[in-house]
């Protein structure tokens, strides 16, 4: 268990350059659809990670592109199908975009479900009927890489884990990986979608990348001391939901017994975890 310490409820936003080139572009408190995305600019072209969800939180990131590079953005890579990540897709016209082949099918698959989305969000709702989907118009199984001007940019998928699609964005000569869901820095993992044994086992395997900075789907700029932070909350979600699964009771009542820690209590949006016990619970009954 983590030493015991405060948890920041904001963080430094907007656009923060990691690497010559590289920069993360971070949504302050990480709340349900405040994510995070990501820019690489080389030479007289750039990739974007990631669109964001309503219209006004993707121009405000694409002024804030301006504000540093003038170049062409000539791909969108989506890390996985969830709204608050491809909602912006409509606004980057000129680029290609690229995702995982599920990323593309769970999109086309689930849609938008705008009634639902306004029940979660009704904050956002107005911006909701403003969003046209648009999938990844060039898809790939393992491993991609890209080239930006002279930045490497290999795209990696590791298994299913928070949703069947997720792609890391990862920059080796740079040492920063773009983690998409895979990574929650302080706020509990979203888990709508999720297989959490698969989440743990990609966390693992995201730990053996030569990185030294990790910009999460949601939360602060990181490391890979955060990243273990997230893998364990995750294990002891699991290994608590598996004694309560044997001894036969139902996931509501577990989800109201489980307790995660000090530390781990003071994460945004807690209220995330009855749900994230309900998939631990079908995936203890192998139906996910």
């Amino acid at each position: 268990m983590p030493r015991r310490r405060t948890v920041p409820r904001r963080w430094h936003g907007g656009l923060q350059e990691l690497a010559p080139g590289v920069y993360a572009y971070i949504q302050p408190t990480g709340a349900t659809g405040v994510s995070n995305a990501g820019l690489v600019v080389g030479g007289d072209e750039a990739l974007a990670v990631d669109s964001l969800m309503v219209p006004r939180m993707t121009r405000a990131f694409r002024r804030a592109i301006r504000r540093v590079t003038q170049a062409r953005v000539r791909y969108l890579v989506n890390t996985h199908f969830h709204v608050d990540h491809v909602g912006g897709n409509q606004f980057f016209q000129e680029a290609t975009i690229i995702s995982h082949v599920n990323c593309r099918r769970e999109l086309l698959e689930f849609g938008l479900p705008i009634d639902l989305l306004s029940q979660l969000m009704p904050r956002y709702a107005q911006g909701f009927r403003q969003i046209h989907l648009v999938p990844a118009s060039i898809t790939y199984e393992d491993k991609m890489i890209l080239y930006v001007g002279d930045k490497e940019v290999h795209l990696l998928y590791l298994g299913r884990a928070h949703t069947q699609g997720d792609t890391l964005v990862y920059l080796p000569k740079e040492k920063v990986l773009f983690a998409g869901d895979v990574a929650f820095f302080y706020v509990t993992p979203g888990p709508y979608h999720c297989h959490v044994s698969g989440w743990i086992r990609v966390a693992d395997l995201a730990q053996q990348l030569d990185v030294e900075a990790i910009v999460p789907g949601h939360g602060p700029v990181g490391d890979k001391k955060l990243l273990r932070e997230m893998r364990e909350y995750l294990a002891i979600v699991r290994r608590e939901a598996r004694k309560m699964f044997r001894e036969g009771l139902p996931p509501e009542e577990a989800a109201q017994r489980l307790r995660v820690g000090g530390y781990y209590a003071q994460w945004a949006e807690p209220s995330r975890l009855p749900i994230l016990v309900q998939r631990l619970y079908m995936e203890l009954r192998g139906e996910i």
